[in-house]
């Protein structure tokens, strides 16, 4: 994820001293975010980040006592890893929304463990969020004020990108939920919001109801299939070659990259991989535009292949 200066207004060192009796140990496997370790001197909080040492998932361990669904979701956009989820309803879909929205760059389930205290005081909070996603600024920006994750994966666009990213923290909500009315819950989440916003990172609630996918639901699931479809150095030519600007149609860059059904697998790839971006909005039909990403990045090895 994008290294962050935090917020110049208040100027604060993330290195400064914590008080020894509020530092905190790392766990097996993990390690202590220097770089983000935050003493919020005005509110006389402190905050230390706890992250895994391979660089994945900071907890990984599905509780068994949870009568649930449980699962791992194969991501590319989590660095060809299998992401943990623990709702059906909630995170799941929310992989699968995330692996398919172009404005998503990188996807990194339970990124790491916060830890937050109050000073003078005994109780010590403890958040891990669900998820960190590395997304365009402007898409990050829809969903801090307040756009609904799905209609924003909807209505984003190649040409809204303006080349910078930014990291959002994300707390999945279900309708099940039982904490979403407690007030400690509600009170731990303000406080990482912010931590958050001191680090200049994102933080927003998504819940069941954001990503229900009612207009795009057949788009995401088709091209979610395809995702780790493979696609080579030659796949990305023959598309840049086709999506001329402004736009084309999916039928023609499908009969490029081979007919059906492996052209429209490997064009599912492509999105996926952000080479290029297929409308969402019309359930795939064969005039569906297709427009290229265009910025320059490639950011998951395909002309290396």
């Amino acid at each position: 994820m994008p290294e962050s200066p935090g917020d110049p207004e208040n100027n604060f060192a993330f290195d400064a001293p914590v008080p020894d009796a509020l530092s905190r140990r790392p766990r097996k496997k993990e390690r202590l975010d220097l770089s983000r370790q935050l003493r919020m001197d005005r509110e006389l909080v402190v905050a230390h980040i706890f992250v895994a040492d391979d660089g994945g998932p900071v907890r990984t361990i599905i509780n068994g006592r949870h009568s649930k669904p449980t699962g791992r979701h194969y991501m590319i956009k989590a660095g060809f890893r299998s992401s943990p989820w623990e709702s059906m309803e909630g995170e799941y879909p929310f992989m699968q929304l995330c692996e398919v929205a172009t404005a998503v760059h990188r996807f990194l389930a339970q990124p790491h463990r916060l830890e937050m205290q109050v000073v003078g005081s005994a109780k010590r909070w403890v958040y891990f969020p669900d998820a960190c996603i590395e997304v365009d600024r402007a898409f990050g920006e829809m969903l801090l004020n307040g756009v609904p994750f799905d209609q924003a994966v909807a209505e984003w666009r190649p040409h809204m990108a303006d080349g910078v990213n930014m990291a959002v923290l994300v707390e999945v909500k279900t309708d099940k939920d039982r904490r979403a009315d407690e007030s400690d819950h509600k009170a731990k989440l303000t406080l990482a919001r912010e931590v958050y916003h001191r680090l200049g990172w994102g933080f927003v609630t998504v819940r069941q109801s954001d990503i229900a996918m009612h207009d795009i639901a057949y788009s995401v699931r088709e091209i979610g299939l395809d995702h780790d479809t493979s696609v080579d150095a030659e796949d990305v030519r023959l598309a840049a070659e086709h999506v001329a600007a402004p736009y084309a149609d999916l039928a023609g860059l499908v009969r490029a990259l081979g007919g059906r059904p492996v052209g429209m697998a490997k064009a599912a790839a492509l999105h996926v991989r952000r080479v290029v971006h297929i409308g969402l909005d019309n359930d795939l039909r064969p005039d569906t535009r297709v427009r290229l990403v265009g910025d320059g990045k490639d950011l998951y090895g395909v002309m290396r292949r």
